[in-house]
């Protein structure tokens, strides 16, 4: 009888050594440590609204205690089977652990400049990589405003010998191998010296401003142009290319020490 009864009713049959009920009813939901309900019995609670009318006991037949099951809000669905880094269509999207967005072969993330460059007064250094099947591009765009120039070969940077003045640093995992890199002028420099040259494969993130280029180690010159002139349709290429793990400078090479008031720039790189 009771197998034909679980058949009309389309359940399975229950196991006889369960102790205590596998669901429940009323307008009070059974208080904690009452006994006689299965674990996982479900209660209906009549009386009950939204969140409040579904509960499972998550105790056992000797001491219940039953918890509401709440539908998932929206935003919990919209979770549901996202993997960090991956992007999915109507899926929610989480990071990875490196701050980056992927989807099979391609990553969006970011760079950071260090202190001595991002906390100058109006100054701009943002920077863009992604990455489109086995291709990286780097870009930074650097607006000097609020930089202060120094002396000859010296770095340019916040004033008063700020230290960490470097544009961003390169590394194999967020912009590949470098293989190509330009420069363009989109505004022409003035207050500071407009003769600056940029350099990368520093070993060292902590160069100050107006700290002689011999402060820090590893560097490499990527492109000596002497002074620059806003020149939006002409990139020019990169001479020598940064290397991996090595941070960026800019440096005065005119020496003239006055804080800037205008010099944009866009650095951009492709890596493999």
């Amino acid at each position: 009888m009771k197998a034909r009864v679980c058949k009309l009713i389309k359940m399975q049959e229950p196991i006889e050594a369960t102790i205590g009920l596998l669901s429940a009813s009323g307008n009070t939901v059974p208080v904690n440590g009452t006994t006689g309900y299965a674990t996982g019995c479900t209660f209906k609670h009549t009386d009950g609204t939204a969140g409040t009318s579904n509960y499972q006991n998550e105790g056992d037949a000797g001491s219940c205690t039953f918890a509401a099951v709440a539908g998932l809000t929206a935003a919990q669905e919209a979770l549901l089977s996202a993997t960090a880094g991956v992007a999915t269509a109507s899926k929610a999207v989480i990071l990875d652990a490196d701050g980056a967005i992927a989807s099979g072969t391609m990553v969006i993330s970011d760079m950071a400049a260090g202190t001595g460059i991002s906390t100058g007064t109006n100054t701009i250094c943002e920077h863009r990589v992604s990455k489109l099947g086995g291709l990286f591009k780097t870009e930074i765009l650097i607006d000097m405003t609020g930089l202060t120039s120094a002396t000859a070969g010296t770095i340019i940077g916040k004033a008063g010998g700020t230290a960490n003045c470097h544009i961003g640093q390169i590394t194999a995992a967020k912009n590949g191998t470098i293989a190509y890199g330009q420069i363009t002028c989109l505004e022409t420099p003035a207050g500071g010296d407009p003769d600056i040259d940029f350099y990368g494969s520093a070993d060292e993130a902590t160069g100050a401003q107006a700290a002689a280029l011999a402060t820090i180690t590893g560097e490499a010159q990527l492109l000596n142009h002497g002074d620059w002139t806003g020149a939006v349709a002409t990139p020019i290429a990169l001479t020598t290319l940064p290397d991996a793990d090595g941070y960026m400078y800019m440096i005065d090479a005119g020496g003239t020490a006055v804080i800037y008031t205008a010099g944009i720039f866009l650095l951009e790189m492709w890596g493999v």
